[in-house]
C-alpha cells in the first residue's frame, strides 16, 4: 500500500533517504501498538512479510506499507482507515495470494473511494467498484485471457491482472515480464516492525 501526493510510480523511482522515525510511525499506526524495528527487507520480500510484521517506509515523496493484515477481499473495508492515513494524498493498494489465485487492488482519491476490484476462481468477482481504470482495458476486452486453460473460472488470471496493477501504480513486478521502466525490487529496502510484547 502507497500514500502519494503525486503518481506513486515515480515516487518510488525518486525515493529519496527513509525516514525512520516516521517509518516506525507508520508501523505503530498500523500495527496499534508499540514498534520495534527488526532490521530491512529488499521490497521483493517485504510486499509480503510475515504475520505480525509491519514494513513501513516514510519516503520524501511517498509512504509505503506492507502487511498480511491489511488484505481484504473486500479493500472497500479500509477505506476509513485509508483515509485517516492518507490526510489528503491519494492512496493505493494491491494484494495478492498466488496459492489461492487471488488478487485485488484499490485506488482512494479526495477523500474517496475510487476503484475496488478483487476475484479468485473459486469465488468469482467479490468486489468491483468504481470504474475500470486503463490498464485493465485488455484484461476485460479478452486481450489477457488464459489460453491454456479453457474453461477457468475468470475472464483472465488474477495474478497477471494483479501483477499489472503493480507495473501501473508501482513501476515493479513480482511475477512476468518487466519492462524498461520497471526498477529493481532487491535495490529498494524497507525497515521491517514488529509489535513490542507488553510485560
Amino acid at each position: 500500500m502507497v500514500f502519494a501526493e503525486a503518481e506513486p510510480r515515480r515516487a518510488f523511482r525518486d525515493a529519496g533517504l527513509t525516514d525512520h522515525d516516521k517509518s516506525k510511525r507508520l508501523a505503530e499506526i498500523t500495527l496499534g501498538a508499540t514498534a520495534q524495528e527488526t532490521g530491512l527487507l529488499t521490497l521483493d520480500l517485504a510486499v509480503w512479510p510475515d504475520s505480525g510484521i509491519v514494513c513501513a517506509a516514510s519516503l520524501p515523496e511517498c509512504e509505503v506499507v506492507c502487511s498480511r493484515e491489511l488484505a481484504r477481499y473486500r479493500p472497500s473495508e479500509l477505506t476509513e482507515w485509508i483515509l485517516r492515513l492518507a490526510n489528503g494524498r491519494g492512496a493505493y493498494a494491491v494484494f495478492m495470494h498466488s496459492a489461492e489465485d487471488w488478487a485485488a487492488f484499490a485506488v482512494w482519491s479526495d477523500g474517496a473511494l475510487v476503484r475496488s476490484l478483487s476475484m479468485n476462481p473459486s469465488s468469482g468477482v467479490m468486489e468491483d467498484m468504481g470504474e475500470h481504470l486503463p490498464f485493465e482495458f485488455p484484461f476485460w476486452e479478452g486481450e489477457r485471457s488464459v489460453r491454456n486453460e479453457p474453461n477457468y473460472a475468470l475472464p483472465f488470471h488474477p495474478i497477471d491482472f494483479g501483477n499489472e496493477a503493480l507495473r501501473e501504480f508501482f513501476g515493479f513486478v513480482l511475477e512476468g515480464r518487466e519492462d524498461e521502466l520497471c526498477f529493481d525490487l532487491e535495490e529498494f529496502e524497507v525497515p521491517a516492525f514488529r509489535a513490542v510484547s507488553q510485560a
